[in-house]
């Protein structure tokens, strides 16, 4: 008589799977990941067969970016058969079967654990405060059709997760996020088998209640709650019904989500970037420290920007009038309490004084002040003659030609704005797998090209896109301490509404603690206080201070 059990499998918690790039399809990693679980299943496999079970369905959970299953089913014991579907915990999947197990798990997002989180990078799931993971849905689905558990296997922080409930078979030690230390695997798949062939027990169901998805953005909720959700929060939405309506539900909207924030990160499958990518995604934080009196820190940030952007060179000059009216637009109270409007006026005019001429002029950065100026007049209606269109063609392709590609790019589409449309033809993000920090700051500016440097909404169809590829590059840049870039994503962020991320204050924390106690900050550590960087942080903590006053 058949007698059938279901095995749900993933990749993070097989032993010897210890890093990202053994997780992503294209590295040699990946390969040996495949072989290494694909022994796990053979062997519990072999323990439920041992146990009285004629047949094993195999649930393959884990998304590689290879659109193809992990386990190598060629190599597949002959009591199992493979599946690979869109949703990998599919009612089908459950019809006809005695008892479930849970194989290469991993701890929920919110969670310590390596490569913790729930279904999707994007979002957190939990039921009463307390945190889902994805052992848990699927051992809530099968509880609520009777079935029992055989075992669930993974890292140690799955098993305190857990709890002594379910029996488990560890397979490794969380680290961190993206760093493990496994057991040898001869004594896991031992361990794998003896687990398989003993009784089941009964499965914990999920908790009653909402099932609530808290996401990194609120941009994410929103798509959410396009695709069945409520609003439980700025940045969280939740779903009802019975364990598996709430899954079902819970599902849709984090695909939606999900779709959004890993599309506008990962470049080509297998690549470094998308090692780093993925790496990053898993180290975003759930929670962070609060960083402290953010207007305080804006004040001094102020001092130290009016000292250093004294001098009447064309970058200073252009670069004073060009934060202020960002600053206007960004944290408008904060602006006005500090009477800066007087200083506005005063910027704007000398950068009237900015001389518009660029045919003998070879550094990237005055080219910069003197556009900057011109766009910035124009913008706030004030008279200023620009340069002619082939001289400033002629500028761009020379900027081209010598590398400095951004240049080109950016002083194209401010003069555009201004009213001289030549621009070079480039690509929405021609730096995305080759420079980090030049994709970056090619995002932050597609962002401030769009809002006319905060004059103006948000309304660009690729802002939620921009705004996740900013946040998922928040440990890069806390990691390579990019204090400028910092601001800048910061800024953005907060311009976006999005200033309840915890990642938003782990920036901010790198910021205050870069900060001199004259409210300087540099380009990079032990480096001479930088205008631009000051700016960046002043922008950035009055932008946060505001946002957050004012929910």
């Amino acid at each position: 008589m058949a007698k059938e059990a279901l095995l749900v499998v993933d990749l993070e918690g097989v032993a010897g799977v210890e890093s990202p790039a053994a997780m992503l399809a294209g590295t040699g990693d990946y390969a040996r990941a495949r072989a290494l679980l694909t022994a796990e299943v053979n062997a519990a496999v072999k323990g439920l067969v041992a146990a009285g079970f004629t047949h094993v369905r195999v649930s393959d959970s884990h998304l590689s970016g290879s659109d193809a299953a992990n386990v190598l089913e060629d190599q597949l014991h002959e009591a199992a058969s493979l599946h690979f579907l869109h949703d990998w915990y599919a009612e089908t999947l459950f019809e006809g079967v005695e008892a479930v197990a849970c194989l290469g798990m991993h701890a929920p997002a919110g969670g310590a654990g390596f490569a913790a989180h729930t279904v999707a990078l994007s979002s957190r799931w939990s039921v009463g405060g307390r945190l889902v993971s994805e052992s848990d849905l699927v051992l809530g689905l099968a509880a609520e059709r009777g079935l029992g558990v055989v075992f669930v296997s993974g890292d140690d922080a799955l098993e305190a997760h857990l709890g002594p409930r379910v029996p488990f078979v560890r397979t490794k030690r969380a680290v961190s996020a993206v760093q493990a230390e496994s057991r040898p695997a001869a004594e896991v798949l031992a361990a794998l088998e003896a687990a398989a062939a003993r009784p089941p027990v009964p499965a914990p169901a999920l908790p009653e209640g909402p099932l609530r998805l808290d996401f990194h953005l609120a941009a994410c909720a929103q798509l959410a709650l396009r695709n069945g959700a409520s609003r439980a929060g700025p940045a969280s939405v939740e779903v009802t019904g019975t364990t598996r309506q709430r899954y079902a539900r819970a599902f849709r909207a984090a695909g939606a989500a999900d779709a959004v924030l890993v599309q506008s990160v990962f470049p080509s499958p297998g690549s470094t970037w998308m090692v780093e990518d993925a790496a990053a995604l898993l180290a975003l934080p759930w929670s962070a420290p609060a960083v402290g009196e953010l207007e305080a820190l804006a004040e001094t940030s102020l001092a130290a920007f009016r000292r250093l952007t004294s001098e009447p060179t064309d970058e200073l000059r252009a670069l004073r009038a060009l934060t202020l009216h960002m600053l206007e637009g960004l944290a408008p109270r904060f602006f006005a309490s500090h009477g800066l409007a007087g200083m506005l006026d005063e910027a704007l005019a000398a950068a009237g004084d900015v001389p518009m001429g660029l045919g003998s002029v070879f550094d990237a950065e005055v080219l910069q002040a003197r556009i900057d100026a011109w766009y910035l007049r124009r913008l706030r209606g004030l008279p200023r003659e620009g340069p002619e269109p082939r001289t400033v063609r002629r500028v761009l392709e020379r900027l081209h030609a010598s590398g400095d590609v951004i240049y080109a790019w950016l002083l194209g589409a401010l003069a555009a704005k201004a009213g001289v449309d030549v621009r070079l033809e480039y690509g929405d993000r021609p730096y995305r797998g080759e420079s980090r920090v030049h994709d970056l700051y090619w995002v932050t500016h597609l962002l401030l090209l769009d809002v006319d440097y905060f004059a103006k909404p948000l309304s660009h169809p690729e802002a939620t896109a921009w705004l996740a590829a900013l946040l998922a590059a928040a440990p890069w840049v806390i990691a390579h301490r990019q204090w400028d870039l910092a601001g800048e994503l910061v800024f953005c962020l907060a311009f976006a509404g999005e200033t309840h991320a915890a990642a938003v204050d782990a920036l901010l924390a790198l910021l205050r603690d870069g900060q001199k106690p004259d409210g300087a900050m540099s380009d990079g550590e032990d480096g001479e206080p930088s205008a631009h960087a000051t700016a960046a942080a002043l922008l950035a903590f009055a932008a946060a201070h505001e946002a957050r006053a004012g929910r």
